[in-house]
């Protein structure tokens, strides 16, 4: 077994913590989590984790303490969340177009001006959310 790393169990998590949220923070909570493809509680421990993290110094590269991550408004989430289905339309039809192209039905080079407009969609949107542009 040279060469290769055994990866270890999780520990088992048996402390719990309640936490009461408004009904419009837990529709955030849930909203959030989905898109990342969490449980809400898996969404909340680790956003609580990274928080605790990072005010005990182990957040920022050299002891240096980063920013808090930004809020998102309310418009932001609603253009984030047409994007994320968007996207996800997009990846849908193109599988479907993969399989006939390696079924010969369809000849995958004729796709190319397709990946170059989606590579382009996808600098700007990652552009927009780091704040390099605006949406």
């Amino acid at each position: 077994m040279s060469g290769t790393s055994k990866q270890l169990a999780p520990r088992p998590r048996s402390h719990r913590i309640d936490t009461r949220f408004s009904e419009a923070e837990l529709a955030l909570v849930e909203k959030v989590a989905t898109w990342r493809g969490l449980p809400p509680s898996a969404f909340v421990r680790g956003a609580a984790l990274a928080a605790a993290k990072q005010a005990e110094g182990h957040g920022g590269g050299a002891g240096a303490a980063e920013p808090p991550p930004a809020v998102l408004t309310e418009r932001q989430l609603r253009v984030l969340d047409a994007a994320r289905v968007d996207v996800k339309r997009v990846g849908v039809n193109f599988n479907q177009l993969s399989r006939l192209g390696h079924r010969g039905v369809l000849d995958l080079g004729a796709l190319a001006p397709v990946i170059d407009a989606l590579a382009e969609h996808y600098e700007r949107l990652v552009d927009a959310l780091s704040g390099k542009a605006s949406p």
